[in-house]
């Protein structure tokens, strides 16, 4: 073997060992995970039982015409099922049958990805774990991490590994705003459960003393609160969110001309906001000096930003 093969090969390797490293990884991974406790919050309803209960609601004329809607839909999709069917068949006859029997045996038939069928997983949380743990073991200095590691576990209702999720949370970052939701969501979970285990709320008890500092729920939101009362996306985590979200809201309004034509009013509006939130990006002052399309949009991505710690 050439020298210069072998040395791409063992690059390729090490390659290997840190490409679920990379941000772009962490990225899709994170969407993936965030997209399986959506469907495991908000499993999607069967189209047909939905079609069923709407139809208790509307007149002979409608139902009529909502049948029909249907069978064309049905038939329209029948065909299309049959043409892609035809389709398949044609392109299995094209290809050259360049695998043996027991490659094939072995290999399988690779399932197919279809949509409605991907959005209806059974075990939503399980598959979010299989994005997870390649970030636990490649991306563990990332708090986001423990973050989303957390709300997997608090869905399982896994008490040590919620615990477990936190800890290292804690150790990147104390202060984090998605961190503090995570303990105040815990705390209230270990509360409600006095079932558990007595070596397990053993631990549990000794470990909250250790981050809530022998204080309790009350006090602890509101010494954060105290410490962070210049930070809108801590105010949002620390249970003031309606006030925060109602001022970003309002901002947002006046930008992209819900309002009308209010330019004066926005500025006088970004001020009383700036003055109460100095240290937040949306109401920092020279924003009018910057296209209102552009301003408009980056009032938009932070608050889907701060929306999704919520």
């Amino acid at each position: 073997m050439r020298k210069m093969t072998l040395r791409a090969y063992v690059d390729l390797l090490r390659l290997e060992d840190i490409l679920r490293r990379h941000a772009f990884y962490f990225k899709a991974a994170r969407s993936a995970i965030e997209i399986y406790l959506k469907l495991y919050d908000n499993p999607l309803t069967n189209e047909s039982k939905q079609q069923e209960i709407n139809s208790e609601n509307l007149s002979a004329k409608e139902l009529k015409k909502m049948l029909s809607k249907q069978r064309r839909a049905q038939k329209k999709a029948k065909l299309e099922e049959e043409r892609k069917h035809a389709e398949r068949e044609r392109q299995q006859k094209n290809q050259k049958k360049k695998r043996d029997d027991e490659e094939e045996e072995a290999s399988g038939l690779k399932e197919e990805l279809i949509p409605e069928k991907l959005e209806r997983i059974e075990n939503p949380l399980e598959e979010a774990v299989k994005f997870l743990i390649p970030l636990k073991n490649l991306v563990a200095d990332n708090i986001d991490t423990h973050l989303l590691a957390f709300e997997i576990y608090f869905r399982k209702g896994k008490f040590l590994l919620m615990l477990q999720s936190v800890k290292r949370a804690f150790a990147i970052n104390s202060n984090h705003p998605w961190l503090h939701e995570c303990l105040i969501k815990f705390s209230k979970s270990v509360s409600n459960h006095s079932n558990l285990p007595d070596i397990v709320s053993k631990v549990l008890s000794q470990e909250m003393q250790k981050i809530f500092v022998n204080k309790d729920l009350e006090s602890f939101n509101e010494d954060f609160l105290k410490h962070n009362a210049t930070s809108l996306q801590h105010l949002l985590s620390g249970q003031s969110k309606e006030k925060a979200i109602t001022l970003l809201k309002v901002s947002e309004a006046l930008l992209d001309g819900s309002f009308g034509h209010c330019n004066s009013q926005y500025e006088e509006y970004r001020v009383a906001c700036h003055n109460l939130l100095p240290f937040t990006s949306a109401f920092l002052p020279g924003v009018n000096e910057v296209d209102s399309h552009s301003v408009a949009l980056n009032h938009t991505a932070n608050y889907e930003v701060l929306a999704n710690e919520i």
